[in-house]
């Protein structure tokens, strides 16, 4: 499935194995013979078994990237820096927990991050200082790359502040160059520099029926909203209960909405149309580049289109997206 809270580019790495070091501590009602750590940065899993509740996983990372740690079915993701660090989990009733890490101030960073990111998202009247805070806290390390992801998907239409962001990305090390994050949010950067018109013609999709089809865009309407999402992000999700809930929300605004998702699974996408009760057009990207041509790899995103398909404006929320309409 090709998604972003969700998509993976492999990276290889020169880096001498052994610069990060995890001791993972279990605390279990289960036996546990094992852990697995793997990477966003990195393709391959490493694995170690536990002696007396401790385990030693060594990973070739010299940069703080995000972690997945798995255990039986579980798994804990967060942002660990490199080098030795000790990480204390739980696994009691079939649930994985962290509680209490040492020599990890990357992933105290990120718990605090997240936790204000998510009062955000409930009321973002509060304002993004909060983000560019944590820039600046996180300058010339990788775990940098989430506060100025999201912070680009707040700015995309701001010339200024994507300057911003340009001029931070520029005087990174080399370490975070070369995370896949990285390299995401650069081609993110230069699509909306660049693209200015898409010709939606060009591209071939699968219908609700299971046939390719192009675009069919209604003529009468001054504007198209391209929702790109796929059926297993939340804050997709999320949106669509909001548009729903005022279905004639784009209409009034003589605009037509039209979700583009990037989900594999035909009947999976279907079904979740049905149940939910989507209402409007509908297509699933299969083998098009249409997302990767307007450089989308967060979701969700929707992108303005006036009746030429030149591209008006590319918001990450609804509200954003409907005031842009209303101007």
């Amino acid at each position: 499935m090709r998604q972003t809270y969700y998509i993976l580019s492999i990276l290889i790495s020169s880096l001498t194995f052994g610069q990060t070091e995890f001791c993972i501590h279990i605390k279990s009602d289960v036996d546990v013979d094992n852990v697995s750590v793997s990477s966003f940065n990195l393709s391959k899993k490493f694995t170690s078994e536990f002696e007396n509740g401790i385990a030693i996983v060594k990973i070739p990372s010299e940069s703080s990237d995000q972690y997945s740690i798995l255990i039986e079915n579980k798994r804990i993701d967060g942002w660990f820096n490199s080098g030795k660090i000790d990480i204390y989990l739980d696994f009691i009733n079939n649930s994985l927990s962290v509680s209490k890490t040492i020599n990890t101030p990357v992933y105290e960073r990120q718990v605090e991050y997240f936790n204000e990111y998510k009062t955000f998202l409930e009321d973002m009247s509060i304002g993004t200082e909060f983000i560019k805070t944590a820039i600046t806290q996180n300058d010339q390390d990788a775990f940098i790359l989430v506060p100025i992801n999201h912070y680009l998907n707040l700015s995309q239409n701001d010339k200024k502040e994507l300057k911003f962001i340009e001029e931070i990305l520029n005087k990174q090390p080399k370490t975070t160059k070369e995370h896949s994050i990285y390299e995401m949010i650069e081609s993110r950067l230069e699509k909306l520099r660049e693209i200015k018109q898409i010709e939606l013609n060009d591209y071939f999709l699968i219908d609700t029926n299971g046939e390719i089809s192009k675009i069919k865009t209604q003529p009468n309407k001054k504007y198209t909203v391209l929702d790109f999402w796929f059926t297993s992000c939340p804050p997709c999700i999320k949106e669509h209960k909001e548009i729903l809930a005022n279905p004639n929300i784009f209409n009034d605004l003589n605009a037509e909405l039209i979700g583009i998702s990037t989900d594999a699974n035909q009947e999976k996408w279907v079904d979740y149309l049905e149940k939910k009760n989507v209402n409007w057009k509908n297509y699933r990207i299969e083998e098009s580049n249409l997302d990767k041509d307007l450089g989308i790899w967060s979701f969700p995103t929707y992108i303005i289109l006036d009746k030429e398909n030149n591209v008006l404006g590319s918001y990450s929320n609804i509200t954003d997206t409907i005031e842009a309409l209303k101007k």
